[in-house]
């Protein structure tokens, strides 16, 4: 993933504003398809829910499962939903706690990838 913007949303299906928010992360992995990288990270949830989920609201960006939120836990952030956005460098430049509006997250990524 190095050289490319990467989004690593932190998620569960129990979180509403999680759920609400991946249309516009899907949205935006659509749009933004070769210049950046979209992960998604099931969080203190089961993969059989992220199975079930996942498909009814379109997701198709990879995503993985982090049954105990050790990822969470290192980033010092008490709830979901969180998206990290890092630069091709792998430094991270955003770290947004709740979901993304479309607008400011398609604005922060046509920016960072334009930066690039």
């Amino acid at each position: 993933m190095r050289g490319k913007v990467v989004v690593v949303n932190l998620w569960a299906t129990w979180c509403g504003p999680c759920r609400e928010e991946m249309p516009i992360l899907q949205a935006a992995s659509e749009q933004f398809r070769d210049r950046v990288q979209f992960v998604g990270v099931v969080t203190k949830d089961s993969a059989s829910s992220a199975a079930g989920f996942l498909p009814a609201v379109g997701t198709t960006y990879p995503q993985l499962l982090d049954v105990d939120a050790e990822l969470l836990n290192s980033l010092r952030i008490p709830g979901l939903p969180v998206t990290v956005i890092l630069d091709p460098a792998g430094t991270i430049v955003k770290k947004q706690i709740g979901a993304f509006e479309a607008d400011d997250l398609d604005s922060l990524l046509a920016d960072l990838v334009e930066a690039s």
